[in-house]
């Protein structure tokens, strides 16, 4: 079953980073699947101003600049916070709350963050600041430091002027300061957030309940839709076109999207946003996967082959992968510089479009950012579907003839032997490779259970025993006992009695078993009992990656050579055993022995890798 790990090697042409560039501008956030918006500071005379600029990855020129006021020199280090929409941008410092468009950068609206007592004194507009804001068609919505929602009213015919009109309490989990990863308005009545602690869907309703009357300091809880918590803290967020639908984006006939979350330590969750459904979000359940890396630094939904279908594209501690089309092959594998805060994604240079490729840019993002980019080409793609290669096709034909012939002129025991290795390794690896550990154990479990009742009780598979062995068809391993042993001439059938005294003694009345069968000269295994716990070890290392696969492919393969002992040692002793309780039993529990010493329960996730 390791065969095809060490012949079958899927050799690609290296990626290599081609130009690294500085860009002394701060990275603010990404938009859509190759565009991302940076900002440059200046302080002339006191004025104090940020240019603001879309980019698109691949292109030397940005689709659109736009300066816009940062405030007075108070504010000089104040960081900006964004929050994007369908197609706005709500940029917040503090002081000014200002929203621009997406299509070309025009200031749209801009509204202050405090206010003037009868006095004239200046006062905060909001009780602990305006950390995070965004802009609907009729509101302002502002998440202050103690994690309170405030809705201010805006209006047409008053333009950059709002007021108050409620507020709710978010959770406590959900901080802004600092622990700020994404913000995103969904639609004109969800505004997606996610702090390093949780991520959540919050309504935005328009009026509150002031509990305990005014003044008391009592909001309403917000209505947070999806209460997604880690204790690792989230990492990544993205949101887009769903990878897992059979629809072209420009055929998309709804405003259904796919939420996308990563964690420090490697988890993926996801959601379905459906805003046309009863039910707005459904887990994507295809897509949440425990332990998926050590670490996700970014997710980002991707077209790399402008199809129109989406692929995923995941940055782990040392790498992206592309995960492509609705099955989620691994379709390529690239080294990603190292960085806590990385953005990867893909995106056409004016060469890419005349040679067909494409180049990957990886941003590391600091106090500024640097952009480091290379071309990807076809043949850097892992394999996908079958392949055939000639010579190797050629020759399985050929071997392939030669032992079905050999199996009806000639069906010695070498010759089974031979074929039953060949067809054992074939599905151990067809099979090993379809399925995850936890489901093959599922599997592993009703066939014990089967076998169990069809030796013991039914004896049903005695009979076909039988007719499978005088069929000489290579579905059993032979190991004759003695060297003139000739498995032709041998007909003895499963059922047949037999003295342990006296093999030639046949009055005495043992039924013989399914699996083993000690004959006169030779000792007989079903191959079943050997595809099995294949399977497990085949699929422990195809789904669990590095070192923790190994080790509990090893020890699965280590127990299931215990129970094969302890069989043996049953047959020895002449007492009949059903084989797939113990050969199964001991390979499932070497499975979970070396499960807890390595990536403890997420070893019976369905979807535990890819």
């Amino acid at each position: 079953p390791l065969a095809h790990q060490i012949l079958v090697d899927d050799t690609v042409e290296p990626f290599e980073y081609e130009s690294t560039e500085v860009v002394e501008a701060e990275y603010l956030t990404e938009i859509g699947m190759n565009q991302y918006i940076d900002s440059v500071r200046t302080n002339e005379n006191g004025i104090i101003n940020n240019t603001i600029s879309l980019k698109q990855l691949g292109m030397d020129e940005p689709i659109w600049t736009s300066v816009i006021p940062h405030g007075n020199e108070s504010y000089e280090l104040a960081k900006l916070v964004v929050a994007t929409g369908p197609d706005t941008i709500t940029i917040n410092n503090g002081a000014l709350i200002q929203t621009l468009s997406l299509t070309d950068g025009t200031l749209l609206s801009t509204y202050e963050c405090f206010e003037y007592d009868a006095e004239g004194n200046i006062a905060p507009l909001v009780q602990f600041g305006c950390i995070l804001a965004v802009e609907t068609s009729d509101s302002v919505y502002i998440v202050d430091g103690g994690e309170k929602l405030h809705r201010f009213a805006t209006f047409d015919e008053a333009p950059n002027v709002m007021t108050l009109q409620a507020i709710w309490q978010l959770p406590n989990e959900m901080k802004v300061i600092d622990d700020l990863v994404e913000a995103e308005l969904l639609d004109d009545t969800h505004l997606l957030i996610v702090s390093k602690e949780m991520a959540g869907v919050v309504e935005l309703e328009k009026n509150s309940v002031q509990i305990g009357g005014v003044g008391t300091g009592f909001q309403q809880s917000a209505n947070v839709l999806i209460n997604a918590t880690s204790s690792a803290n989230f990492s990544a967020v993205d949101v887009g076109h769903s990878n897992l639908i059979d629809e072209k984006i420009s055929e998309a006939t709804t405003s259904n999207q796919l939420i996308v979350l990563g964690t420090e330590d490697g988890d993926l969750m996801a959601w379905n946003y459906l805003p046309a459904e009863e039910t707005l979000l459904v887990e994507e359940t295809k897509l949440s996967i425990n332990n998926f890396a050590d670490q996700i630094r970014d997710v980002r939904l991707t077209d790399i082959d402008n199809s129109g279908d989406t692929e995923l594209l995941i940055t782990t501690e040392d790498e992206a992968r592309l995960l492509y089309g609705t099955s989620m092959v691994q379709r390529l594998i690239i080294e990603v510089p190292e960085g806590e805060n990385v953005a990867v994604a893909f995106g056409d240079t004016p060469k890419d479009i005349v040679d067909d490729t494409t180049h990957l840019h990886a941003i590391v993002i600091g106090e500024n950012y640097s952009t480091t980019s290379g071309v990807v080409e076809s043949s850097m793609f892992l394999s996908g579907g079958i392949v055939f290669e000639d010579v190797p096709t050629l020759i399985g034909l050929l071997v392939s003839i030669i032992l079905m012939i050999l199996l009806y002129v000639h069906s010695e025991w070498y010759v089974v032997n031979t074929v039953g290795i060949l067809v054992g390794s074939g599905v151990i690896v067809m099979l090993g490779v379809s399925f995850v550990p936890t489901l093959i154990m599922i599997f592993m479990v009703a066939a014990a259970i089967y076998d169990a009742w069809a030796v013991y009780k039914s004896k049903h598979m005695l009979d076909l025993a039988d007719t499978m062995i005088n069929l000489n068809l290579p579905i059993l391993l032979v190991a004759p006992q003695d060297t003139d042993y000739s498995f032709r001439a041998e007909r003895t059938p499963a059922s047949t009695e037999v003295s342990p005294s006296n093999v030639e003694d046949e009055e005495s009345s043992q039924p013989r078993e399914r699996v083993i069968k000690k004959s006169n000269d030779a000792m007989l295994m079903g191959l079943g009992d050997v595809i099995f716990p294949g399977m497990l070890v085949l699929s422990t290392l195809q789904y669990i990656g590095g070192d923790d696969g190994w080790i509990m492919a090893m020890a699965t393969l280590v127990g299931s050579l215990v129970g094969y002992s302890i069989l043996m040692w049953y047959v020895g002793q002449g007492k009949a055993q059903a084989g797939l309780p113990l050969l199964n039993g001991g390979a499932i529990l070497g499975y979970v022995l070396g499960g807890f010493m390595t990536i403890g329960m997420a070893m019976f996730q369905f979807n535990i890798s890819l």
